[in-house]
């Protein structure tokens, strides 16, 4: 029991600890680094969570207790020592609690599953009546309306919407620059890490890692595709183009992942630092972005039960 309690500990600290110094590397580092770190704490809360209730389920002794055991060998005894049904009394609640929140997700994700099927019906059925399209890996789908606007819809295959106010408010460049923007999210699988962080963020919006998530994921996917568009144009285009929509139609459908006005702000100021960042991020940095949220979190964990038990077999020795 005593691996499940540290991976179980090593899940709430990171749970709770995390969102403060990834939301303060956000403005530090480039956006696909500061979306590894996110995707990776939140992956490596759910794969905590997950082992401690394998460990509890294992029969036998669990991989790696032993370990474990000698980094909190005075918790292991007092854990020895108690009486049987006590372990198999929280591996049983673990069993509750874990289908509780399996039921949790499932509801969450069917009804954000059900809402993205309703929009790209909608633009199957209606948009795709009205739109001129030019085909491509990527086909982009022209729409009649004096107001500048682009967003792009996911699916197999995803496609890109874009209005003929674009061709008359931008120039040739700006236009390339809205576009390769759309395709990146398309690309990038931004709508689907999007969706992950709301099911989970409305399936435990009182767990703070998740409920901090969408929000700044969010703006990470729109300064991503930014610099992605910034790489087949320049920044200095992105950012006229950004400012120029952002004034000629400050609303957007709901669908749209484009935050026009609500991450305007934060999108301008990291194309005004883009040319200080590194165009290339060392591979190492983004394997230590996903396994730092796993390691560091549990090596609290041990150290913190090893404090408990050192205090608790004081106690019992006094």
């Amino acid at each position: 029991m005593i691996v499940a309690l540290v991976l179980l500990l090593a899940a709430i600290i990171a749970a709770v600890a995390l969102p403060r110094p990834l939301t303060s590397l956000t403005r530090t580092v480039s956006p696909t680094l500061a979306l590894t770190a996110w995707i990776g704490s939140i992956a490596g809360v759910l794969f905590l969570v997950g082992s401690a209730v394998t460990v509890l389920l294992w029969p036998g002794h669990a991989p790696a207790e032993g370990m474990v055991e000698l980094a909190v060998r005075c918790l292991g005894s007092l854990q020895h020592a108690a009486q049987p049904w006590i372990g198999e009394a929280v591996a049983g609640a673990s069993v509750v609690l874990a289908a509780s929140a399996s039921a949790r997700v499932l509801r969450s994700t069917r009804r954000q599953l059900r809402a993205r099927s309703k929009v790209r019906d909608y633009h199957r059925d209606v948009i795709a009546v009205v739109a001129r399209t030019d085909p491509g890996p990527e086909p982009i789908m022209w729409l009649d309306h004096p107001l500048p606007l682009a967003y792009s819809i996911d699916g197999r295959p995803g496609y890109v919407v874009a209005t003929e106010g674009l061709l008359a408010h931008l120039d040739p460049d700006q236009q390339r620059a809205v576009i390769a923007h759309e395709r990146a999210h398309l690309r990038g699988r931004h709508h689907r890490i999007v969706n992950i962080c709301e099911i989970l963020a409305a399936a435990f919006p009182r767990v703070p890692l998740f409920a901090a998530a969408p929000a700044a994921v969010r703006v990470l996917v729109e300064v991503a595709a930014d610099r992605s568009a910034a790489a087949v144009t320049s920044a200095d285009t992105v950012r006229s183009a950004l400012s120029t929509v952002s004034q000629a139609h400050s609303a957007r459908p709901l669908w749209a992942l484009g935050l026009i006005g609500e991450s305007t702000t934060e999108r301008l100021r990291h194309l005004d630092t883009s040319a200080q960042m590194p165009t290339r991020t060392v591979p190492g940095a983004y394997a230590a972005a996903a396994v730092l949220p796993l390691v560091v979190p549990a090596a609290m964990a041990i150290l913190t039960l090893s404090a408990i038990s050192a205090a608790a077999c004081a106690a019992v020795l006094t």
